[in-house]
């Protein structure tokens, strides 16, 4: 497992801690005194660290609830050569766009060394309205979880647990790589990239099987409809941006000389990750 990001914090065996997480597990008990306690697990992107409380208010507090956002207090102790955090608080967190990555629990993904290339990926994005578009995606549980998660296909390309995300990336960095946009396009033509085939989370699931919406409906019909709510809020803050988005992620190669050069790029980068991962299957 990669050193947990608590230690990585602290860089001791014990001290003062705080710091917002995924609160795990949470499991209420009583001692052999009777004394209640509160039993759970601190997580990110990467790793988990068990944590205790006998405080009344982290035992009722409304952050506590598997896989919620917390803010904690407490102090990081080592017993028998096991660490773990006392707590003395636990509230609900607000998410921030520097974490939107790292609280994704690394046990929901697969390649958990994806989530590193994803959290480095989004420091591109500076548009302010277009981080706020991401931040809306992934940090909602439902897509991004799916996101990490799901292959890129079954009998395809990137068909693995977590092949979604790798060819998501691979797509992305071929967008980085560009010069000669504006600042404008150069971002929208990443997250375009990086978002291309997120309609999958509908019709594939990381157990590597077809859902029931996708024996029947293309995923490209339901990308749209999976950033829908991030679109029409970042419409209202962009609306040149959004309509140039959402061009970027239904163009084809095979239609017309696209209305937005970048559009040919994004579905370039998509047909070259496939191919290079087929390829490299096959050699």
């Amino acid at each position: 497992m990669t050193t947990n990001y608590l230690q990585n914090q602290l860089d001791m065996a014990q001290g003062p801690i705080s710091g917002t997480f995924r609160i795990r597990e949470p499991y209420s008990g009583e001692s052999d005194t009777g004394r209640p306690f509160v039993r759970l697990r601190l997580e990110d992107f990467t790793g988990h660290l068990y944590a205790f409380s006998w405080q009344d208010q982290v035992m009722k507090s409304q952050g506590l609830f598997d896989l919620s956002r917390a803010y904690v207090e407490g102090r990081l102790r080592s017993q028998q050569g096991q660490s773990f955090v006392e707590l003395k608080t636990l509230v609900p967190a607000r998410l921030a766009y520097h974490d939107t990555i790292r609280l994704i629990p690394q046990s929901v993904c697969p390649q958990p060394g994806l989530l590193f290339e994803l959290q480095a990926a989004l420091r591109l994005i500076t548009i302010p309205a277009l981080r706020q578009f991401v931040v809306q995606v992934l940090g909602n549980d439902g897509i991004a979880y799916p996101f990490v998660s799901c292959p890129g296909s079954l009998h395809h390309h990137h068909n693995y647990p977590g092949g979604l995300l790798k060819h998501s990336l691979e797509s992305f960095a071929m967008i980085e790589s560009q010069q000669g946009f504006t600042q404008e396009s150069y971002e929208l033509g990443l997250v375009a990239a990086l978002f291309h085939d997120i309609g999958k989370i509908l019709t594939l699931t990381p157990q590597m099987t077809w859902t029931s919406l996708g024996t029947c409906v293309e995923h490209d019909k339901l990308t749209c409809e999976v950033l829908g709510p991030a679109l029409q809020q970042f419409q209202e803050q962009w609306l040149e941006g959004a309509k140039e988005l959402r061009y970027l992620l239904g163009w084809k190669a095979k239609s017309a000389i696209p209305h937005y050069n970048m559009a040919d790029l994004v579905a370039c980068s998509d047909r070259i990750s496939a191919g290079l991962d087929i390829a490299k299957r096959h050699a």
